[in-house]
């Protein structure tokens, strides 16, 4: 049994060890902690000062480049979408200031927009299959001049609707809205899956698609990057060509730029350019878009773009 001798002891030795430590602490290693912690300090505000001089620099390097970026870009673009029409289509994540510009950077190319779409969070999500697959079947139903082959997917099958509606390979001025597209919007708005923003005044005969970074999980991102390109490359087989443009996230790992260079049959039709939230990857999409009009298809932008970072330069060694 522990004797009471020997908790009176162990009491003290925990009081003296306390008093010892008061004691350093205030005596011979008070200044020398005292001047650790005021180092340290100081450093930490040198190494904030100096990361807030960096941030400031970039921000300063990238007015520039973009205020360059908007001054040649009327002389790179040169009318080049002159007499053409375009569609452009906002994937969820879009950032509206992105789409307001670009749609600003088609007018400086000489095209006239015809209009903007939204894409709802449901059309992309692959919980939704089934009522795609309804919908799009009723739809064709009323759609008679949409023709699809009878293995057509679901969503190849909505593609060629959605070309139908927003989009034409007829006439590169793009054609008038009818009532088929009237009938097509109409239920894919009903439905939550796309909508017009504001009024769509022509149908464009080149459709650029603006996406966001993504969002949720890399299962749910993977499966709406599939998606979005089973619909663009259906759009570009019934218009005059499609460009996806979307920032550096889009280009990478489970991104629908990403999907999209990833796929054989995507890669070959539809344009991509990664970049977007700077005046260049703005300018390089018009550019890419003039190029789907001449029936050439690439692949531009800083994240592993085969063709560099826009028409004409090549990639990167």
């Amino acid at each position: 049994m522990i004797s009471f001798r020997y908790h009176i002891v162990s009491i003290v030795s925990v009081f003296l060890a306390l008093a010892v430590g008061i004691a350093l602490g205030g005596g011979p290693l008070k200044g020398e902690v005292d001047n650790t912690l005021v180092d340290q300090v100081q450093a930490d505000r040198a190494v904030k000062a100096d990361l807030r001089a960096q941030i400031a620099e970039a921000r300063s390097g990238n007015g520039f480049v973009d205020g360059f970026a908007d001054t040649v870009a009327p002389g790179l673009l040169n009318q080049t979408l002159e007499g053409r029409t375009v569609t452009l289509v906002a994937l969820p994540g879009a950032q509206q200031s992105e789409v307001t510009a670009i749609g600003d950077m088609v007018g400086t190319a000489g095209g006239t927009l015809g209009g903007t779409l939204r894409v709802g969070d449901g059309l992309l999500d692959v919980s939704n299959k089934e009522l795609v697959d309804e919908l799009s079947s009723q739809l064709l139903d009323g759609a008679s001049d949409v023709n699809v082959p009878a293995d057509a997917s679901g969503y190849e099958t909505m593609g060629a609707l959605i070309a139908r509606a927003i989009g034409t390979d007829k006439e590169p001025g793009g054609e008038g809205v009818d009532a088929t597209s009237d009938s097509i919007l109409a239920g894919l708005s009903t439905a939550g899956l796309m909508s017009a923003d504001g009024a769509l005044d022509r149908r464009g005969s080149l459709v650029l698609v603006v996406a966001g970074p993504g969002s949720g999980t890399e299962e749910e991102r993977t499966a709406a990057s599939t998606i979005t390109t089973t619909l663009a490359t259906a759009i570009d087989a019934d218009t005059d060509g499609v460009v996806v443009a979307g920032p550096m996230a889009s280009a990478r790992e489970h991104g629908v730029v990403r999907a999209i260079r990833d796929d054989v049959v995507a890669a070959r039709d539809v344009s991509t350019v990664d970049s977007l939230g700077r005046a260049a990857a703005r300018v390089v999409s018009v550019m890419a878009l003039a190029g789907q009009a001449q029936d050439q298809t690439g692949h531009f932008g800083g994240v592993d773009a085969a063709d560099g970072p826009m028409p004409g330069a090549g990639a990167s060694e």
